[in-house]
């Protein structure tokens, strides 16, 4: 449902979780109509390596923050522990090493926006782009049953994930993943992620090997289809292919190949320092796809 006439608020805010304080930015519509609303979509958006809830809303155009308005969502910008995530990644990082609960402060965090805002339980979706990711992976592995969708940006699994599962997750969860061919950071066809060479982050499978596994742990067993996506801009910069896991899932993989792309969160209208993390994609629009193929089901 669509909110016609709505008022934009970002407020800061704070939760007690695992012996921290943790912070977030917290955006939504102002309607005064929704009074025993229940059932309102939640987007939890993680940040990637060094950033905050609040620079990775910069870094993405603000373009998350269409939720609030197009799907009466409570979109919530979480900061990680020193602007890190205790993730799906093996290494030693301040998370990690502190041994922090983060997939606790996200069920927290669920559990405090239904409170407040009426948001579903069911309808939890989660965004994490480059670290983020990670920590988006490690939430599919241990409480799949509280993710309705996810959408893996500029994110590999670690090598340490094998690519096969013997059986399917207990919950099936339908997963987008954006990749740049050209990804400087987090390497499309799998190795040493880091920054230009820089800060190692431990060796990672593919962005095939990756959409693979999921499709697995969902339980797809037929081929995916793969085609181009339209390509609207008239420059050869970067080009789109969309490829399809269980096309009649109701869970199904989808993983987009930005051919030429870079370490971005693709949006035509925003593309941050193309020098140090390559370029976006203006024939993608990332939320846009988030929206369509995650909350914007019938209800």
């Amino acid at each position: 449902m669509a909110v016609t006439a709505a008022t934009m608020r970002a407020l800061p805010g704070t939760l007690e979780a695992g012996g921290l304080t943790r912070t977030f930015l917290q955006v939504s519509a102002d309607r005064r109509d929704r009074f025993g609303c229940s059932d309102r979509p939640l987007v939890v958006v993680f940040h990637g390596s060094g950033q905050t809830g609040r620079s990775v809303r910069r870094f993405s155009g603000r373009s998350f923050d269409t939720f609030a308005t197009s799907a009466d969502a409570v979109v919530v910008y979480p900061d990680g522990y020193r602007r890190d995530w205790n993730g799906a990644r093996d290494i030693d990082t301040p998370a990690q090493r502190r041994g922090v609960d983060d997939v606790g402060f996200f069920a927290d965090l669920v559990d405090a926006m239904a409170a407040a805002h009426g948001t579903a339980p069911d309808r939890v979706y989660v965004i994490g782009f480059s670290l983020g990711g990670q920590m988006v992976m490690r939430l599919l592995q241990e409480v799949p049953q509280r993710v309705a969708g996810a959408a893996i940006i500029s994110s590999t699994l670690p090598a340490t994930y094998g690519t096969e599962t013997s059986s399917p997750a207990d919950a099936a969860v339908p997963v987008l993943l954006f990749h740049g061919t050209a990804d400087p950071l987090a390497p499309y066809d799998g190795g040493m992620v880091s920054l230009r060479g820089l800060f190692p982050r431990g060796l990672h499978h593919s962005a095939a090997e990756t959409a693979a596994y999921y499709a697995a742990r969902n339980g797809i067993t037929g081929p995916p289809l793969t085609q181009p996506l339209h390509h609207a801009d008239g420059t050869e910069v970067t080009t789109v292919t969309t490829t399809t896991y269980g096309g009649d899932s109701s869970t199904p993989v989808t993983p987009f190949t930005v051919h030429g792309g870079g370490h971005q969160i693709p949006n035509p209208a925003h593309s941050p320092m193309p020098w140090l993390w390559g370029h976006s994609c203006p024939d993608l629009v990332c939320a846009d796809l988030i929206g369509r193929r995650l909350l914007y089901e019938p209800r």
